[in-house]
């Protein structure tokens, strides 16, 4: 797997333009991208499968019935705190979108169809006095949202939710909407409706002004930690992997606010603010 270095800004976004050019994406059509650091110690993995550091991953089991009471705790307590507005809708996905989005632990993998917002993400917190290299993830969603749908355990998905939603016609549920199979379940709802292995290519209504500025996408996992980890490595993956060396962040940084890129345009609020105003500083120091 190439692992492409870039230095500045224009190589970082010629990359990008090659990628497209090789896979043959359309103009119309959006790669997605997510940006890491070198050193993460659990690449392309939602935080609800990130052990904490030195610990082994929890059994998955423990790992969903954490999940979905912390989910059902967000859902009790959230609806008095939404100062947005929320649009009329699937209260459990968008429930799930914002418990990702505020910082609480999820199966959710955070995405951007913003090449620039992911690369900002990637350098945002890295110390200037030893810096590390930085990584920009770009996927092919599309390619991987076909690949996914095409495997041979999808069908037996769909056909476990079509039983599911038959058996409980009180819930008022549609057997078209079989990814409702991957949001948080009890142990008895799960015993019923098992949890798909492989992960979901999600497309979702972008519910908040902090969800548009970032211009978010995501995929939700399965019960498969590792599977778009190995998904990088096969030799007709959808995944890429950019890296952003170590010594160039600094510049790198200053030609993404020349470009309009900082904090506060991708978190549009006071906190923001004062994280760029505090980036700054320590850019001058």
């Amino acid at each position: 797997m190439p692992d492409d270095k870039v230095d500045s800004l224009s190589d970082f976004m010629r990359i990008i333009s090659g990628l497209r050019e090789a896979w043959a994406i359309p103009d119309h059509k959006e790669l997605w991208f997510r940006g890491e650091k070198r050193n993460h110690d659990t690449p392309l993995r939602p935080k609800v499968y990130r052990p904490g550091k030195g610990r082994p991953l929890r059994p998955i089991p423990e790992l969903l019935k954490i999940e979905n009471e912390l989910y059902e705790d967000f859902q009790r307590c959230a609806t008095q705190l939404c100062n947005e507005n929320i649009p009329g809708g699937d209260w459990d996905w968008d429930s799930y979108f914002l418990m990702q989005h505020h910082g609480a632990p999820t199966r959710l993998l955070d995405w951007s169809d913003g090449a620039l917002m992911a690369l900002h993400f990637a350098l945002r917190d890295e110390a200037n006095d030893h810096p590390q290299d930085a990584l920009v993830y770009v996927l092919e969603p599309y390619r991987l949202k076909d690949r996914i749908e095409a495997l041979p355990e999808i069908d037996p998905v769909k056909s476990r939710w079509k039983a599911y939603v038959q058996k409980h016609p009180s819930h008022d549920l549609s057997e078209d909407e079989w990814e409702c199979s991957y949001l948080p379940g009890d142990e008895e709802d799960i015993a019923e409706l098992p949890m798909p292995r492989v992960p979901l290519v999600m497309e979702f209504p972008q519910i908040t002004r902090r969800v548009a500025a970032q211009r978010s996408r995501f995929i939700v996992f399965g019960t498969a930690p590792e599977w778009l980890a190995e998904e990088l490595g096969r030799p007709d993956s959808s995944l890429r992997m950019v890296t952003v060396d170590a010594d160039s962040i600094s510049k790198i940084r200053m030609e993404l606010r020349d470009s309009g890129v900082t904090e506060s345009v991708i978190f549009p609020d006071l906190d923001g603010l004062g994280r760029e105003i505090k980036q700054r500083w320590e850019d001058r120091m």
